[in-house]
């Protein structure tokens, strides 16, 4: 019972502070990219911390295995190194019932990650998106910032003032650049312009007043000008990250519906779900012997490829997942990864006793 308490608290110690290491380093690159995306007025400062919210319980998916993983061999490496684990094996305690001790550990942990694979993490994608419509769909100018060139997509704009509830503009300057070769590029000219959203349609138009329209080319004298009273035209103004993929954002029981329906993105979403919850408890078992060290070599000397191991495994669930989603496999590919990775494991766990077993009948075959 000792060694169960121990063996259960120092494991989940580590795979706490592991995954708040983790995710304080993960989450710290996507900060820095959402304030300056806040800087360059791409994004409402007030959402900053609703978007970060949002986007960690896909992180913690994914940093969670991993953590448990690395308390794994951390743990037991240290009992390597202490003699402890030589001890216990000469009082007659196996791998495979340390691995008995932890399981309760494990299993509360593969729980946890489960709820966030099929519940936390679609939750948190869809409202993620959601927010960034909302955004994208509003009839204020709330992320312009007056006497400053903003770019967006294949526009420049600038405007000399913003009216106090953030709906007009002041002394606008628009530069279009088409992606089109052939169209040559817009200048506009308005006095004022106004931004809304037609729900017929779903666009996002921008109109401008009392203004001049011109065609120019760089290094020409000609151009042409029309002067309009009023004009309007489509402009994205928010200029945010790619949206999620949808089947990440659907819920748990719609995504088994749409896989029932032979939706192969749906069955790509719905294996990887799965995958998140297996990936520990596989995870652990390889863990468990490749923390055998030598007291001479230290502990952290099967630290790295241990590691490496373990994300092989999540890049070829992930490389299956994705030619899931393409319908250049079917799921059979996916749970053949997951046995392969689970086989390895075991050849890992009774390697010793298998070697041992083959010392014995080859001496046994020469005497």
């Amino acid at each position: 019972m000792i060694i169960r308490r121990y063996l259960a608290g120092q494991l989940l110690i580590t795979t706490v502070a592991i995954t708040l290491l983790l995710t304080f380093i993960l989450m710290g690159g996507r900060v820095i990219k959402f304030f300056g995306m806040a800087a360059q007025g791409k994004l409402d400062v007030e959402l900053l911390s609703a978007v970060l919210l949002y986007r960690l319980p896909g992180f913690l998916e994914l940093i969670i295995p991993l953590s448990l993983f690395i308390a794994v061999l951390l743990t037991f490496g240290r009992l390597y190194i202490d003699n402890e684990m030589a001890v216990m094996s000469a009082s007659g305690i196996s791998r495979w019932q340390m691995l008995g001790f932890i399981s309760p550990t494990v299993l509360v942990v593969t729980l946890i990650i489960a709820s966030f694979s099929f519940y936390l993490t679609p939750k948190g994608n869809w409202e993620y998106e959601r927010l960034f419509k909302q955004q994208a769909n509003r009839n204020t100018f709330d992320l312009i910032k007056p006497e400053q060139f903003q770019r967006i997509g294949d526009n420049m704009l600038y405007a000399r003032a913003l009216s106090s509830d953030k709906t007009q503009l002041f002394d606008v300057t628009l530069y279009s650049q088409p992606s089109n070769p052939n169209k040559k590029p817009v200048w506009l000219q308005a006095k004022t312009a106004t931004r809304y959203f037609d729900a017929q349609t779903g666009q996002t138009y921008i109109a401008l007043t009392d203004g001049y329209r011109y065609e120019l080319l760089a290094g020409q004298v000609q151009y042409s000008r029309l002067q309009f009273s009023r004009y309007k035209m489509r402009l994205q103004l928010t200029n945010t990250e790619p949206e999620i993929d949808r089947a990440r954002a659907f819920d748990s029981q719609t995504i088994y519906q749409r896989q029932q329906a032979n939706d192969s993105l749906a069955l790509g979403e719905w294996l990887w779900r799965w995958s998140m919850p297996l990936i520990a408890p596989i995870g652990v078992l390889l863990a468990l012997p490749l923390a055998k060290v030598n007291p001479r070599q230290g502990r952290y000397l099967k630290l790295l490829p241990a590691i490496l191991l373990y994300i092989s495994f999540v890049v070829f669930i992930g490389a299956m997942r994705n030619k899931v989603d393409k319908a250049k496999v079917g799921e059979m590919a996916v749970w053949t990864v997951h046995m392969a990775y689970f086989l390895l494991a075991l050849l890992l766990l009774t390697w010793d006793d298998l070697k041992a077993r083959y010392q014995l009948w080859r001496q046994g075959a020469t005497a």
